[in-house]
């Protein structure tokens, strides 16, 4: 019998990665082993490819130790952090922070993660993965490499901006030429739903939409959790401490409401 096959999707959304990294967190509560055993496929866009990239460098054999220890980045990164001398120098400061952390490790390593950025020259999605020779810190560097707060990032002969111009939420593209059965179960993970919605944001709802049918129509296992922003800010450089704290209630908050969900979930790749 074949086994199920697991695709953990997680959207771009800055700091507000703190939201997938809680609800992972829950999800790893729950299981009877350690998440990686279920040798998942990771997506992710902007801080998606952070947190897809930072949980396949560790070695810790304790998933959940992985979880926390991403999550201590982010509730710990505050403006002080980014800006000990309170000038405002953000691009610096997180490709100080990608390179401490992924230093000269080579994509190639880590066939299960796909980073997704978007090009200049055809403004469509780009994944990085394990085919292409490339350093990790560059990828997960051209994929969060946000339009006029960051530089776009050349990689050979091109140039990258953030994923998330062209898909913050990267399902779609992480189902494409696969086989579609009951054996597959895709996670998809957004970073909050904002007050306002834009573009961006109607292709987030647009995709998920279009997961949801073809989910049926095929008949794999979907799962989308996404939290409306009832306390936290929607701005995805909000780092101050109270705007974390926020971040993870909202969190907490929606997987009090929605806990038979996560238990399905668990349930499905059983």
């Amino acid at each position: 019998m074949q086994g199920k096959r697991l695709i953990i999707s997680i959207d771009g959304g800055g700091i507000r990665g703190v939201i997938p990294l809680v609800i992972l967190r829950e999800i790893q509560l729950m299981l009877n082993k350690n998440l990686n055993e279920y040798h998942p496929q990771w997506w992710g866009t902007s801080t998606g490819s952070v947190i897809g990239a930072g949980l396949n460098v560790q070695e810790d054999p304790l998933f959940i130790h992985r979880i926390q220890k991403i999550l201590d980045l982010y509730e710990f990164r505050s403006d002080t952090a980014l800006n000990p001398n309170g000038t405002e120098h953000p691009a610096r400061a997180f490709n100080k922070l990608i390179d401490y952390n992924f230093g000269d490790l080579q994509l190639a390593n880590y066939s299960m993660l796909n980073l997704v950025a978007c090009s200049t020259d055809t403004l469509k999605p780009y994944v990085f993965n394990s085919l292409q020779t490339v350093l990790l810190r560059e990828a997960v560097k051209a994929s969060c490499a946000v339009p006029t707060i960051f530089p776009t990032v050349k990689i050979g002969d091109r140039e990258f901006v953030d994923g998330f111009v062209v898909a913050k939420n990267p399902a779609m593209l992480a189902v494409e030429g696969l086989e579609l059965d009951e054996n597959l179960v895709v996670l998809s993970l957004g970073c909050g739903i904002l007050r306002v919605e834009d573009d961006i944001e109607k292709q987030v709802v647009q995709t998920h939409e279009l997961m949801s049918r073809l989910s049926v129509k095929k008949g794999f296992h979907y799962f989308r959790f996404d939290p409306v922003l009832q306390f936290a800010q929607d701005d995805m450089q909000n780092a101050n401490p109270t705007n974390i704290f926020n971040l993870k209630k909202d969190a907490m908050t929606y997987l009090f409401e929605n806990h038979h969900l996560v238990r399905d979930f668990v349930k499905s790749l059983d």
